[in-house]
């Protein structure tokens, strides 16, 4: 094949922003054309020789290993000089490059690189040795990730036809002692990224390239291996114990690279190239620590783009409605970052957590009645739907609890403030629970049992106002029927004798307590704020329920400011059930028994 590669016109710039390509494009022993063994000075000899065939043109006359990149330009081959100086630096570029003296399979990497023949490339991609020298390990490996850029970025040969590929992907099966066998069977798997689209192939390359990187960074026999180029470099500035540091600079060299050119890919706004590249770092046997530091930079475009969901934005239906809206268009980014970050090595659920814990502590400072709507409950299921960190979810569920607590604290009618020992209510009730006889004598035992009914202390004021307003307006209106009909003008009722005077005062009587009852369903009726219930409004309260779960029926309301501290320094004094009825039907005895009083002495007079 010939080495010549076609390219796009504007082909050349994207190469040189590459950090990918640049690896192979600006590594001293490409721009200087020196073998791995080449000393510093032999470096600084070649520098001054294809600086001047630079300043006029031309190139040095050496084969370029990697003829489809672009040349080095004056600066770059000076720094490629002051690289081979550098012993830290010169190793890690010695090791990310082709050993093709040590390698058994050297000539033919070499002859392939720099003839661009992809099917010979091909062949040494395929190529397994076993007990292979590590000189040979690495060229595999970097011959991955140059084809796996180059791919990447359009440029380089084609690494085989399909057919070539279908062909490559045969297995070899030969019998022995009655047996087919095939000694490769991974031939196959190897073969099968070329029958795959472009997109498909860089991104098996890439893959393999860093994986097998990552498996050579942890191995004990690569730690020998460096510490012998070391040895062999003979450098009194590194020496055998800064072996840790030249892996530790492979490795962040290695996910630089990763990580640069998938900042190119989200500039370019290739989306599945994103997610690739993030997946075949997840993939690696590069530690995690590691990406994240190199993904680091590029939370930031993220961040942006986060910013941009206007976490402050209003939709003029409360601040409940904003969140729920934010959240929304939190989710809809996340599930669009989701394929984008699935080894978590971007850190791009990080962001989403905080974006939701920003609106999760919003929804924590609205009012506290707000909070117990069940509209505030939904969007607080919703923030555990969208954040990722099992802590957020563990805190949502909490507040769902505690919620839950202070529901049972809080007042029954307004549903704002907290109870009050003091100021609740209560309710009382209870059932027979057995009967002994005595002769022509029964004994009934009784159950009685009585819960508070929550109240702040500004509804049981409220409630005594409403309840002094029935009560000042029935005694007002029954005093004034009494005393007109015992001081009448004697003109008046002649036609009515006395009994039927006493009756019509006691109708009279019954009309104030209804009046009074009247005026005060309009005080509560006025006075109650809206969304809150009246002070008669007990039947919903979990002191019902919870006397009804016992068996009791019949309640007996007391809406007294002080009621439930009376209970608790009197007992229980519940005789009957009925409620308002109750209190009804005694009220009204006494007035019956304040007429009759009267009406004898009216009579004693007469």
């Amino acid at each position: 094949m010939s080495a010549a590669i076609d390219m796009k016109p504007d082909a050349s710039r994207e190469l040189l922003r590459s950090p990918g390509l640049g690896q192979f494009r600006k590594t001293p022993f490409r721009l200087l054309r020196l073998p791995t063994t080449a000393t510093a000075k032999q470096a600084v000899w070649q520098c001054d020789k294809a600086l001047a065939r630079a300043r006029v043109g031309m190139s040095l006359p050496d084969p370029d290993p990697v003829p489809w990149l672009p040349p080095g330009d004056e600066i770059e081959i000076q720094e490629a000089a002051q690289t081979m100086e550098s012993p830290l630096a010169r190793i890690v570029e010695q090791l990310l490059w082709f050993d093709v003296i040590d390698d058994p399979d050297g000539g033919a990497l070499h002859s392939a690189l720099t003839n661009a023949d992809g099917v010979a490339l091909r062949a040494y991609v395929n190529l397994v040795r076993e007990g292979a020298p590590m000189s040979h390990q690495l060229n595999q490996a970097n011959l991955r990730l140059l084809m796996g850029f180059s791919a990447l970025r359009e440029v380089g040969p084609t690494i085989v036809a399909g057919q070539t590929a279908a062909q490559a992907a045969a297995l070899a099966w030969t019998d022995r002692a009655g047996m087919s066998i095939v000694e490769d069977p991974h031939k196959a798997i190897r073969a099968s990224g070329a029958l795959l689209g472009n997109q498909s192939v860089w991104a098996w390359l890439l893959g393999e390239g860093v994986a097998k990187w990552g498996e050579l960074l942890g191995s004990p026999a690569f730690a020998e291996h460096v510490k012998a180029k070391i040895a062999a470099l003979g450098d009194e500035l590194l020496g055998a114990d800064d072996v840790e540091a030249v892996i530790t600079a492979l490795r962040t060299r290695l996910a630089d690279l990763v990580v640069g050119e998938t900042k190119i890919e989200m500039a370019q706004g290739r989306v599945g190239n994103v997610a690739h590249l993030s997946s075949l770092a997840g993939k690696s046997k590069i530690d995690a620590e590691t990406w994240l530091v190199a993904f680091r930079p590029l939370k930031t475009q993220f961040q942006s783009e986060l910013a941009e969901l206007a976490p402050d934005a209003e939709t003029g239906n409360g601040l409940v409605e904003d969140v729920a809206a934010y959240l929304d268009r939190v989710a809809t980014l996340a599930a669009r970052w989701r394929p984008l970050d699935e080894a978590q090595l971007l850190g791009l659920s990080a962001l989403i957590d905080e974006a939701v814990g920003e609106a999760f502590g919003k929804l924590r400072g609205i009012p506290r009645e707000k909070q117990l709507e069940q509209r505030f409950k939904e969007v607080i299921d919703k923030v555990g739907a969208v954040a990722h960190s099992p802590s957020i979810k563990e805190r949502v569920k909490a507040y769902h609890e505690r919620l839950a607590d202070v529901q049972k604290a809080m007042c029954h009618y307004c549903g704002k403030r907290e109870l009050e020992a003091s100021s609740c209510a209560s309710v009382s009730s209870q059932m027979e629970t057995g009967r002994e006889y005595f002769g022509n004598t029964t004994r009934i035992h009784y159950q009685v049992g009585a819960r508070p009914v929550a109240r702040c202390q500004r509804c049981a004021t409220l409630h005594d106002f409403i309840r002094n307003v029935g009560s000042i307006t029935f005694y007002t209106l029954a005093a004034s029927i009494i005393l007109f009909g015992l001081v009448h003008p004697p003109g008046w009722f002649k036609s009515i004798s006395t009994g039927v005077g006493f009756v019509l005062v006691a109708f009279g009587v019954l009309a104030a307590y209804g009046a009074g009852f009247i005026g005060r369903e309009i005080a509560a009726a006025k006075v109650t704020p809206k969304g809150e219930k009246k002070f008669g409004d007990y039947h919903t309260s979990t002191a019902v329920e919870g006397l009804r779960a016992d068996g009791f029926v019949s309640m007996k309301y007391d809406f007294r400011s002080n009621a439930w501290e009376l209970v608790n320094k009197h007992g229980v004094k519940a005789r009957h059930g009925g409620g308002d009825g109750a209190e009804v039907l005694k009220t009204l005895f006494y007035i019956g028994l304040f007429v009759a009083a009267i009406a004898l002495k009216v009579c004693a007079r007469h």
